[in-house]
């Protein structure tokens, strides 16, 4: 399954890769959390808009097919709400495609919509409307209750989605910064995939703009095809000429040009010895593109924090025997639970407050090496990703704050460590 924010983000930043996919024979869901309608006042100009928008993409998804543009109308019903969807309905090729719109609003890119997704990340507010169709006003548990009977109709085996650590907001072609609907999109697709234990892939967006090119010439000339009938499907269905359309013969945009060239999947390094790294990274205007985000101590402060990794001494951690987690370069010093947070101190032998028990990842479709860190009083530690950059360029916020949580039985990202040895 595919999940992003606005139709096209799948042309321009998960493809060759759906391409591909779809080429293997596989199933291929693809839901679109907005409607794509760039925050037009006028109502009717956005209607127009986003149905200029669908009509691009499922050409796109034709192309990628290698199949007639022909879709047949197939809501589906998921947790109680019905949503818009189409399937790839050419009776001479042998395709599993699905298309399906949930119609959220356009946040805008820095999230300044009213109803935008940033807005109910961040608790701003505690449901959203949607933009058209059925859904009503959508909670952050509603929201997650959908996407994840979605993902469980398509009996995905594999998730994609946009950039989840990404977490500065605003419009920019030198690739700083993404839209603010591709992160907490992708951060709501990260929840359900951990929830249902089906792998996620995280691909970048604006920001692989200033990348090196890393596509072949013939997947580069295979996206442009794509993109191209994409752009044409746009323009004639506001000129009602669809009939004999043919794939669009101009220069493209800037940032259309840069986008062809390239897709980049996100990939968190490995940890190094002694780190214990989190699940949780960030990205921010002034933090650079590695997202990894590490427990990092400052002992003669008796703090303990997250930042972004960096190698020091003061993010190697030992695991004990004795089940407390001591800073490698001072043996005396161990991580203590604290209120609503943790802290470094003198190691006190039997201090229940310095025992951590490592409770492992307990997915069987989905293999991976991490654990919860469970303390007492069944608190675990937390990596809290809500308070993002008030601003784009903002200098603040730029990483997730450690705190204990009730460590729970369902699987979420801001609860899962990996330990370097």
């Amino acid at each position: 399954m595919v999940g992003v924010a606005h139709p096209d983000d799948d042309v321009f930043f998960l493809t060759p890769e759906i391409r591909d996919t779809i080429r293997a024979g596989c199933r291929v869901d693809t839901v679109y959390l907005t409607a794509g309608d760039d925050g037009k006042k006028d109502r009717l100009k956005a209607l127009e808009y986003v149905d200029r928008r669908e009509y691009g993409v499922r050409a796109a998804y034709a192309e990628m097919a290698e199949a007639s543009n022909d879709w047949k109308r197939a809501d589906v019903q998921a947790d109680g709400v019905r949503v818009r969807s189409y399937l790839l309905a050419d009776q001479d090729r042998d395709t599993d495609v699905r298309l399906t719109f949930l119609d959220l609003h356009d946040g805008l890119p820095e999230g300044q919509s009213p109803n935008s997704l940033l807005k109910l990340f961040e608790g701003d507010r505690s449901s959203i409307e949607a933009f058209q169709g059925d859904g009503g006003n959508y909670t952050e548990d509603r929201l997650l209750s959908t996407v994840s009977a979605l993902v469980r109709l398509s009996k995905a085996q594999r998730i994609l989605t946009m950039d989840h650590d990404n977490a500065s907001f605003a419009f920019g072609l030198n690739g700083g910064v993404d839209h603010s609907d591709h992160g907490i999109t992708a951060r709501y697709v990260r929840k359900v995939g951990y929830t249902l234990g089906i792998p996620v892939s995280a691909y970048l967006g604006y920001t692989m703009s200033p990348l090196q090119p890393n596509l072949t010439a013939a997947q580069s000339a295979e996206k442009d095809e794509v993109a191209r009938w994409y752009i044409a499907n746009r323009r004639c269905r506001a000129t009602g000429t669809c009939a004999s359309v043919t794939p669009f013969k101009g220069p493209l945009q800037k940032d259309w040009s840069l986008w062809i060239h390239r897709q980049y999947q996100q990939s968190p390094r490995d940890p190094r010895a002694g780190e214990l790294l989190g699940d949780i990274g960030r990205t921010t205007y002034f933090t650079g593109r590695s997202p990894e985000q590490c427990l990092h101590a400052d002992a003669d402060a008796g703090q303990a924090d997250i930042r972004a990794c960096d190698g020091s001494p003061e993010q190697k951690w030992d695991l004990g025997h004795d089940k407390t987690i001591r800073l490698r370069g001072d043996r005396d010093s161990c991580l203590t639970a604290a209120e609503g947070s943790a802290r470094l101190a003198p190691c006190k032998p039997g201090d229940p407050d310095q025992q951590w028990t490592r409770v492992p990842w307990q997915s069987t479709s989905w293999k991976r090496t991490a654990w919860q860190i469970s303390g007492s009083g069944n608190r675990c530690l937390y990596q809290d990703d809500r308070k993002l950059p008030a601003r784009w360029d903002a200098r603040d916020r730029q990483n997730p704050e450690l705190k204990l949580s009730a460590c729970g039985k369902q699987p979420m990202p801001e609860l899962y460590w990996r330990w370097g040895g």
